[in-house]
């Protein structure tokens, strides 16, 4: 597809990348952003859930969450954003039972849906 469609080129924007085979938006994203130096949100499970936890969102999906982070934050902070909340759900806001002791945003932090924490 990138030889017929693209002349071997991989596409520029998250549109045509997610035409691509196995290419959702969070990969599109990453693309773009680290391929071309665009503005993009690769949104995971981990921005996902952490999104939810602060109250940011209300969405049911990934890409959902993306969207209206995209809405609600300047461009500048899209590629940032991804990065620091990806290594905080890795090391402290886990999945079944967040860190809260050591977060340091422990005391604004709404912890939606959070039922369990150390």
């Amino acid at each position: 597809m990138l030889i017929d469609r693209w002349a071997g080129r991989v596409p520029k924007t998250i549109d045509e990348l997610v035409e691509l085979p196995g290419v959702g938006r969070k990969t599109a994203n990453l693309v773009v952003t680290l391929g071309y130096g665009k503005p993009g949100i690769c949104v995971d499970i981990h921005v996902h859930r952490i999104c939810h936890r602060f109250g940011w969102v209300r969405t049911k999906t990934p890409d959902q969450t993306e969207r209206v982070l995209r809405d609600k934050l300047p461009s500048a902070w899209w590629i940032p954003i991804n990065e620091t909340l990806v290594r905080h759900g890795q090391q402290v806001c886990k999945p079944i039972s967040p860190i809260c002791s050591v977060c340091p945003v422990d005391r604004d932090c709404p912890k939606k849906g959070v039922t369990r924490r150390r």
